[in-house]
């Protein structure tokens, strides 16, 4: 997904409606994940109302985002997403409500957040929330966050290498099934695709795989990927 770091960017997406209609469209795979998980379900587009409704509020945080408030666009327009088919469940007073974490967002749902009470009121949770979630996944191929700091490389260099490993490796479908599968990484394989020496990629294995799990899942960890990639 395309990122809209600077004022100028920010305001032709605004303004500019084939521009819109581009970022809406590439970026219907984050809004259809984040609606998929909110609603415990699988989403397609053209059959379920939900994804209008996610739809909405990804182009209603387009509107009320401001580049230079020190947050994350995909964040905001992911706790939107979410208020809004909590509200949506709410109103259609359907079974499934009972299902959504409505404590999290609390009983009354207001759909409409600002970008200062976001900042102020949600991101804590959301980070919390995340930093939960990938300790879980490390957990799975036996890492933790410690693991994590300590395998980080000091020089760019060093960094630059085993990211474009790390990404290569979350990138191909067939390498990323092993290492899902297995909980390791498939080193000949990796070192074969991106043409970097083995003991390289040995040392730097357990840096390569949490951070190709925080770019195969990267709609799940948008404040970690920042602090990461």
């Amino acid at each position: 997904m395309p990122e809209w770091e600077d004022q100028l960017t920010w305001q032709h997406l605004k303004e500019d409606s084939k521009i819109r209609e581009d970022f809406l469209a590439k970026s219907q795979m984050f809004i259809c994940h984040v609606a998929s998980q909110v609603c415990f379900r699988f989403l397609e587009w053209g059959r379920d109302e939900e994804l209008s409704e996610a739809l909405i509020a990804f182009n209603e945080a387009i509107d009320r985002f401001i580049a230079d408030k020190g947050v994350p666009f995909l964040a905001y327009a992911r706790i939107l997403i979410k208020r809004r088919l909590i509200d949506y469940y709410r109103k259609q007073k359907s079974q499934q409500a009972n299902s959504l974490d409505q404590e999290s967002f609390g009983r009354e749902v207001e759909i409409h957040l600002s970008l200062n009470e976001f900042k102020e009121k949600e991101q804590a949770g959301e980070r919390v929330a995340e930093i939960r979630q990938f300790t879980k996944a490390l957990a799975a191929v036996k890492l933790t966050f410690q693991d994590l700091v300590a395998a980080s490389p000091k020089h760019r260099d060093s960094r630059e290498t085993l990211l474009k490993a790390a990404r290569e490796l979350a990138s191909d479908a067939e390498l990323w099934a092993h290492t899902e599968r297995t909980g390791k990484v498939p080193m000949q394989a990796l070192a074969l695709k991106t043409q970097i020496h083995p003991k390289v990629l040995e040392r730097g294995r357990k840096y390569i795989l949490a951070v190709a799990l925080l770019i195969a899942h990267q709609h799940d960890y948008v404040y970690l990927r920042e602090y990461v990639l």
